[in-house]
Parts: C-alpha cells; sequence; structure tokens
C-alpha cells in the first residue's frame, strides 16, 4: 500500500457489474420443500415451480452453528437437495432458502422440522439462539437512516473468543460536503483528520510514536448512521485498535509489506464502500490477504434487496487456515505461513513478488509479469484479460464461464480458495476479480442498513 492511501470513485466505477439482487420477500407459490428422514440421514429439499438455477439452503441443528450450503439438484426428483447426517430421533432443524427465479434472488422464511415430526407447512420467524448469525436481524427491525445515509452495525460473530469491547471498528473515508478526509463519530458525523489529531486528547501509542483515536468497539453502540462518504474503509480489529497516522490529506493504512508497520502483529481486516446519490456500493476484499471471516449483509429501504457476501458462517478463522495448507498447490501453502498467525496474505505480497521463488510462477502462459498479473498494473490494465489469466481461461474462447475457471495452474489458487470458502461462490481475490460478477460487491440504490459480522 502507498504511504497515504488514496482510493478514488475510479475504483468503484470498476466495480459497477450487475449482479444478482436477492429479495427477501419469497413467494410461497414459487416452490415446494420439506425433510425425508431415512435413518438417522434427513434430506431437506426444494422443489420449484419458477425459473431457478441454483438454491442455497442455510440451517441449524438444534440451534447451534448455522451452516450454509449450495444445494445439489436431484435429476430423478427434479429438486435441490442437501443431506444432513446423524439426525437421531428427537433431533430439531431449523433451516431456510436462498433461490433464484431468473436474476432476482430471494429469501424464504424460516421452517422448522424435528426428526420423527412432519416439518412446518410455513415459514416462522428465526429460531431462538441465532442472535450470533447475520441472518438472524430482521430487515424490519433496522432502524430507518436519514435520506441519503446508511443504519450501520457490527457484530460480533467471534463465538466468544473476544467480548464486544474488544473488537474495534473505524470508518475514515472522504466527506463528499466538503471534500476532506474525515473519520466517523458514534453520531454520525464525519469529522476531518489531520496531523494534529495523531495528539489529540485520547490518542493512541504504541513503541513511543502517537496514531490518531478514530476506533469504536461494539458495545459503544448497537447502530450508527453512516452519511454520504467516498473511498470509505471500515477498518476492523480484534483485541487492539490499529494504528493508523492521519494527515491533512489523507491517511497511513497498514503496510502488511513493512516488518516494521505498527500493525503488523495484530489482526486487523477491512471492507471497501461509498454512499452516494445512487446509493451504497461495498465490497470486502481478500486481495491483499486474510485477517479473519467477515460477512457483509446489505439490506435495501424498500424492501426488494437483502444480500450477504464474504465467507461462510460455517467457517472459523483456524478451519480455513487448515483448509488452506490442504486445499492450495505447493506454491501457495507458504501465503499461510509467511506472517502466521495472523493473516493469510495474497501472492504478490508472498513468494510471487519480484525476487521471490514463485517470481516467474506465470511465465510461458502470457507476455506479461508474475507480478504485472497478480497486481493487475504495469503493462496489464485491461480488467479482461487480468482475469482471464488469474482464472486460468486465457487460452480459451470463453473466458465467462465460470465452470472453466482454475481448472490448471498456472492460475491464482489463492483467489480460488476464497470463492470456494464464501457465499455464493463470491469473492475478491485479485484487484479484477469483479469481471463477469464474481466479486464480493453490494450495491442498492435505496439503502437502509448495513451489518457487518466480525467472526473467528
Amino acid at each position: 500500500m502507498s504511504k497515504k492511501w488514496l482510493m478514488t470513485m475510479l475504483a468503484f466505477v470498476l466495480l459497477l457489474s450487475c449482479l444478482p439482487m436477492f429479495d427477501s420477500r419469497a413467494a410461497a407459490a414459487d416452490y415446494t420443500q420439506g425433510v425425508d428422514l431415512s435413518g438417522t440421514s434427513a434430506t431437506i429439499w426444494f422443489k420449484s415451480s419458477v425459473n431457478t438455477s441454483w438454491t442455497d439452503v442455510h440451517y441449524k441443528v438444534n440451534s447451534g452453528t448455522q451452516l450454509n450450503y449450495r444445494m445439489t439438484y436431484n435429476n430423478s426428483k427434479s429438486r435441490y437437495e442437501q443431506v444432513v447426517t446423524g439426525v437421531a430421533s428427537g433431533t430439531a432443524l431449523s433451516y431456510f432458502f436462498t433461490y433464484n427465479n431468473g436474476t432476482p434472488a430471494y429469501d424464504t422464511g424460516w421452517f422448522n422440522y424435528t426428526a420423527g415430526t412432519a416439518p412446518t407447512t410455513g415459514p416462522t420467524t428465526p429460531p431462538s439462539g441465532s442472535t450470533g448469525s447475520i441472518y438472524s436481524i430482521a430487515a424490519s427491525s433496522i432502524p430507518a437512516p436519514p435520506a441519503g445515509a446508511v443504519s450501520v452495525k457490527v457484530m460480533n460473530g467471534t463465538g466468544g473468543a473476544y467480548p464486544d469491547s474488544q473488537i474495534y471498528w473505524g470508518v475514515l473515508g472522504i466527506n463528499p460536503a466538503n471534500g476532506k478526509w474525515s473519520y466517523l463519530d458514534l453520531n454520525g458525523n464525519l469529522i476531518p483528520i489531520s496531523n494534529a489529531l495523531n495528539n489529540a486528547s485520547g490518542h493512541l501509542t504504541k513503541n513511543g510514536v502517537n496514531y490518531a483515536n478514530i476506533y469504536h468497539t461494539i458495545n459503544q453502540a448497537s447502530w450508527v448512521t453512516l452519511p454520504k462518504i467516498i473511498s470509505g474503509r471500515m477498518f476492523l480489529s480484534v483485541g487492539s485498535p490499529l494504528y493508523i497516522k492521519t494527515y491533512d490529506d489523507g491517511f497511513a493504512g497498514p503496510d502488511i509489506d513493512n516488518p516494521t508497520d505498527p500493525n503488523r502483529n495484530l489482526y486487523f481486516d477491512f471492507v471497501e464502500f461509498t454512499v452516494d446519490a445512487t446509493g451504497y456500493h461495498g465490497n470486502t476484499t481478500r486481495v491483499d490477504a486474510f485477517g479473519f471471516p467477515i460477512q457483509h449483509r446489505l439490506v435495501g429501504l424498500s424492501g426488494g434487496y437483502d444480500k450477504t457476501v464474504g465467507e461462510l458462517e460455517s467457517e472459523t478463522r483456524a478451519g480455513l487456515f487448515t483448509k488452506y495448507q490442504n486445499e492450495v498447490p505447493a506454491a501457495f501453502k507458504s501465503l499461510a505461513t509467511d506472517q502466521a498467525p495472523y493473516r493469510i496474505i495474497a501472492p504478490v505480497h508472498g513468494s510471487f513478488k519480484a525476487g521471490g521463488a514463485n517470481a516467474n510462477y506465470f511465465a510461458g502462459y502470457s507476455s506479461y509479469s508474475t507480478q504485472d498479473i497478480l497486481r493487475n498494473d504495469g503493462s496489464l490494465i485491461d480488467a479482461a484479460t487480468s482475469a482471464a489469466i488469474n482464472r486460468h481461461v486465457y487460452t480459451l474462447s470463453n473466458w465467462n464461464n465460470v465452470a472453466d475457471y482454475y481448472k490448471a495452474a498456472p492460475a491464482n489458487f489463492y483467489a480460488k480458495f476464497w470463492h470456494d470458502h464464501s457465499i455464493s461462490g463470491l469473492a475478491y481475490g485479485f484487484p479484477y476479480d469483479d469481471v463477469n460478477g464474481q466479486a464480493a460487491y453490494l450495491e442498492v440504490g435505496d439503502p437502509k442498513g448495513l451489518i457487518i459480522r466480525v467472526a473467528w
């Protein structure tokens, strides 16, 4: 990252690819559903009567952790299915579905089933014990924001690893009303940042150096108003706030390539967004690194949009570190150990950078250097070409068939991993991963609520 990080609106223009819109209103006439029990295996099924090409199921066993899966289509029964094992008599399942009807997609209500009985015939409210899930917050319960703003909530999904008082968040961005870099206070105001803020009352100090304190903790507010903001970042950390220098004209964000950066030994992550006259536009990102699982939910004011991206809630941080080592090719494994236990770094921050062991990883596949391919800069600035090379479809005639992505080396298997473990397979694994609608990107013209869940 540059010393004074500056993200312009161009970054968000590049992101404006069309993604499916998720509606919280599902029509019961669209489908039938149920649970078939055979021994101790329960098959949750969903049969659509509309134009459905995929269905996700979200379920809990005995009010435990919510699991989220893309269902398998059973041709012989013309329905989508997900098998749940170890379901003894009396075991309680609660579940709901997300399905598409052409381009739009919809969430059903919750259904309940107890092994040995018939499932409920209609949706219910989320079961007790689901407060740790980002899906547990009813859209109707989100406070209506002032015109042009968004109500924001940061959730604790760490399962007790960190209390609310140890989960920190802070927003930095440009206030479009005056063009000044600012931070968000708990009253929903954008306060200009400056050189002087590093030494202001309540400032942070690490290794004898002072830093601006622009952070809040989850326990300090249930909802906060986010006004219009350009090139915004919400920095998230656990156990400690981040140490970021502010200036009159910007700020110096964490630099994971700098061994002496004060944030190298901290657990942190971030989301990116802009709120402007056309609504909310934002995303989670793995372009630089993975710090901990994040879910990012956006709800529209009119009730016609409710979508979540990020890592699956069923994933844990420790589990993802283990799965990464087990699933990626040898060249990519060191990315999970170079800066462990704090993060899994992107290839260009590890052995794929100039002079590294894998500096020529993509050699022979195209005329571009490995670093230009991974950073998507230098001689390679065309978004579609960059994406095709990262996904190993550059030599194919069709660059938009998702089924062909990452089928052989050389490919960005770091990016593939995050797609494999994210909601609806959407992730930002490299800068132009939004090509063909593959990024964990959300936007809506009439935003009501933004919910960010920090998991562990």
